[in-house]
């Protein structure tokens, strides 16, 4: 009876360890909200500034932050993206997405991709198709204004007069969340 109770009460343990950890066990940080904020390359911290849904490389449909520094000195700016499943697929830390010293009132472009359309800063290393990703762009100063893009790699804005038809670029609005 005693060596009953034992395995009875050895089982019950085992069953509350298995109940926690598949309730706080297989808890990950991961997103834009979760992951760890990363340092730049010269150890300098980053704040999160915004957040963007919808980061997409795919069939020639890239996505692209443009960020101005309004601040008074000059700032580090990066942007993370993360997969569907809030994986982190750069690092800003290693130079993937960061562009370090942006001067006062700069403007400079991140991209997953080059494109017909746009100059572009710094280009973001990824895996091919990113499908419904999310990003972040973080900075040493929340002082920074962004806009992000989903845009048509492939093809530029082109005088309908010279190139009746040349069919134009797909352009879209990614909206950014600012975090306070």
């Amino acid at each position: 009876m005693r060596m009953t109770m034992r395995k009875t009460g050895g089982a019950l343990a085992g069953a509350s360890l298995l109940v926690w950890a598949l309730t706080f066990g297989t808890w990950v940080q991961a997103g834009p909200s979760n992951t760890p904020l990363p340092t730049f390359s010269d150890a300098s911290p980053a704040l999160h500034v915004y957040t963007a849904v919808g980061v997409i490389k795919n069939n020639d449909l890239e996505t692209a932050f443009i960020c101005t520094n309004l601040d008074t000195v000059a700032v580090h700016i990066g942007v993370e993206v993360f997969d569907k499943e809030g994986v982190l697929a750069n690092s800003v830390n290693a130079g993937n997405g960061a562009i370090l010293n942006v001067p006062v009132g700069a403007t400079r472009t991140f991209a997953t991709s080059g494109t017909a359309l746009l100059t572009e800063d710094a280009l973001i290393t990824l895996l091919p198709n990113l499908r419904n990703g999310s990003g972040r762009v973080v900075a040493t100063s929340k002082t920074i204004s962004c806009s992000a893009l989903l845009l048509d790699e492939v093809h530029a804005i082109v005088d309908p007069l010279l190139c009746p038809t040349c069919p134009p670029p797909a352009v879209a609005h990614l909206p950014l969340i600012r975090v306070p």
